[in-house]
C-alpha cells in the first residue's frame, strides 16, 4: 500500500482562521469501490488515512438492479444468475475489507442496491454520517465506469461531507 504523508503545521505560522471555523475533525471514512485498479488504489489511500487520523474506514460497494445491467427476469438471465453475480460482489467486498483490515482494524464493508452509483454514494455519505470521502475516477468493472468525471462531480455538489478524489 501507498503511504500517507503526515504533515503538520504550527498554527502560529498559519494565516488567522475565518470566522465560523470549523475544526477538521474526521471521525469516519467513505471509500466506494467497484473493484477495479482505480477504486483500489483509493481505498489502499483511505485505509492509510483512516489509520493516521484513527479514524474508522466503511467500504461501499453498490450493485445496479438487475433492470440497469439490461437484464430482466426471464428475459434471458435467470434469477439464480443474477444472484450469482451479487454473490461474487459480496465476495470481492469481503476479500478488500480483509485486505484492509491487515493494515488498520477499524475498517468495516456495506454493500448497496441502487440504479445510480453516484447518487447512493451520497445517500450512503448522509446515512453513515461520513465526514469524508474518499472517491476514484475512471473505474471500470466490465466495461462500465464506475465513476466517470461527471459522476465524481455530482458527487461533489451533492455530498454533504468534504471529499477527496484519487486519480
Amino acid at each position: 500500500m501507498k503511504e500517507v504523508t503526515d504533515t503538520s503545521t504550527d498554527p502560529k505560522d498559519s494565516a488567522a482562521q475565518p470566522s465560523g471555523h470549523r475544526d477538521f475533525n474526521v471521525r469516519h471514512l467513505l471509500a466506494p469501490t467497484d473493484f477495479s485498479p482505480a477504486s483500489e488504489r483509493a481505498v489502499e489511500y483511505a485505509v492509510q488515512l483512516a489509520r493516521r487520523l484513527g479514524a474508522r474506514l466503511t467500504l461501499l460497494h453498490v450493485v445496479p438492479p438487475p433492470s440497469d445491467l439490461g437484464y430482466s427476469v426471464g428475459g434471458g438471465v435467470s434469477t439464480e444468475q443474477i444472484e450469482e453475480w451479487r454473490k461474487e460482489a459480496e465476495k470481492k467486498l469481503a476479500e478488500q475489507l480483509a485486505r484492509a483490515k491487515l493494515e488498520y482494524e477499524d475498517v468495516d464493508s456495506v454493500q448497496r442496491t441502487g440504479h445510480r452509483p453516484r447518487d447512493e454514494i451520497v445517500r450512503a455519505a448522509t446515512d453513515l454520517s461520513a465526514d469524508l470521502l474518499v472517491i476514484s475516477t475512471q473505474g471500470n468493472t466490465g466495461g462500465i465506469h464506475f465513476l466517470v468525471a461527471s459522476d465524481a462531480a455530482h458527487i461533489i455538489e451533492h455530498v454533504r461531507c468534504p471529499t477527496l478524489v484519487v486519480r
